[in-house]
């Protein structure tokens, strides 16, 4: 029997912000997919070209001053379509409601929602997929499956986050804010409750977050795809000048990412005796940096890039014991530094235990102990790890990622075996 040879599909992308500096309509813009992309504001198209001025305002100037760096590709101008009214309402409302965690997921939320509305009235042209960024744009989901459009979700970061991080904040309950209810905004406001419901197909960065669609979502292990993020090439060029005990992390310092566990590692392997130096490089609240058990820590604050990548030349190992990603790109450019890496499974990297890094279990505070000891302690290990590091890295650039994403979405099932329960 002869294959039938099928028409390529046509993408609409839907995503709010640059996400990886718009990565993912640029690959299929790339490969002969692309119809659309729909976002909600950029410095370069539509009236963000003239919202930009707003960072010069003394009232959420900060919001307005990130456009100037989020600039969509000049080869998807023509066909992007911006929505910026859903963010000026947003960013109103942001400024004079309350600032209680409820109130801004709430806002969140109906920003979503006016956004996806918005976009459904612009039509789906030849499209005949819809990209989608898990929650984002909802209105668009059900809409675009009701009109024949195949739905491929993006599942970025696991989907139980708020769940797991609900949990942390009530054992740390003075590191940060409680947590907003989603579930009660969801059906007090009446917001689609699921965003997992209307896909057809799910792109996962980790294992981990494919693990948790199926174990804890009800999706079907054959609806997903796991298509792990890269680096830049610039960053396998750097040349390492490690400092032997400096350790490197990279991100914000939250509990989602562990912080307060590496702060208790720190100081336990003071007081073992070890003298080592722990930098975070990211943005920090008071609330965490005055707590005590955080003495140990050197809190960098924010810091530009070019001064990000001489932190990852100096370190000598680099470490995020994070609860909940989707595949930490911090770790990827750790790797690429020739930094071996200590993670958790739930961080998403492509590190392997053993032969990039060390892997340890999450909340497990012995076991980053003994972990970083044991990298700092014997150079020879640390040496062999920071070789393979590199070279993991070097099978993980954008270039490849655009081909794995690619080759994913052209192996989609046609039809949808397994819906969730969500």
């Amino acid at each position: 029997m002869s294959r039938i040879n099928l028409p390529a599909p046509r993408y609409i992308v839907a995503q709010t912000g640059a996400r990886r500096g718009y990565a993912v309509p640029y690959i299929l813009h790339q490969a002969g997919l692309l119809e659309r992309l729909y976002t909600d504001v950029s410095g370069n198209s539509g009236w963000g070209k003239w919202l930009a001025w707003g960072r010069f305002l003394p009232v959420a100037g900060e919001k307005f001053r990130r456009l100037i760096n989020r600039r969509i590709p000049e080869e998807l101008l023509p066909v992007t379509f911006t929505f910026a009214r859903p963010n000026l309402r947003w960013v109103w409302k942001s400024v004079w409601s309350r600032k209680d965690p409820d109130t801004r997921s709430k806002l969140d939320l109906e920003r979503n929602v006016d956004l996806g509305l918005a976009a459904s009235t612009y039509g789906y042209g030849k499209a005949t997929h819809l990209y989608i960024m898990l929650s984002e744009f909802t209105p668009m989901l059900q809409d675009a499956r009701q009109r024949g459009l195949k739905v491929v979700s993006e599942v970025y970061i696991l989907v139980s986050t708020s769940k797991l991080i609900s949990e942390e904040r009530r054992k740390f309950p003075e590191w940060e804010p409680k947590s907003a209810d989603h579930e009660k905004i969801v059906y007090k406001y009446g917001f689609e409750r699921s965003p997992l419901t209307h896909a057809d197909f799910y792109i996962c960065p980790s294992e981990c977050v494919a693990d948790d669609l199926v174990e804890n979502w009800n999706i079907s292990r054959n609806l997903t795809a796991i298509v792990p993020y890269g680096v830049k090439a610039e960053w396998l060029t750097l040349q390492p000048n490690p400092i032997p005990g400096r350790i490197l992390f990279v991100g914000t310092a939250e509990l989602r990412k562990g912080i307060h566990y590496l702060a208790m590692a720190a100081a336990e392997l003071t007081r073992q005796g070890y003298h080592y130096e722990f930098r975070v490089a990211g943005h920090v609240e008071d609330s965490i940096r005055n707590q005590s058990i955080c003495d140990h820590l050197t809190f960098l604050g924010r810091i530009p890039r070019s001064q990000i990548k001489e932190e990852y030349q100096q370190a000598d190992i680099f470490v995020l014991p994070s609860l909940a990603e989707g595949s930490a790109e911090v770790t990827y450019e750790a790797l690429a530094s020739a930094l071996p890496v200590v993670t958790t499974m739930d961080s998403g990297s492509v590190a392997r235990d053993g032969i990039e890094g060390i892997i340890v279990p999450k909340r497990d505070v012995n076991a980053l102990v003994e972990a970083i000891k044991s990298l700092v302690e014997n150079r020879e290990r640390r040496d062999l790890l920071s070789v393979a590091a590199r070279k993991r890295a070097s099978e993980f650039t954008w270039e490849q990622y655009g081909e794995r994403l690619v080759r994913a979405l052209l192996s989609m099932p046609e039809k949808q075996t397994q819906g969730s329960t969500y």
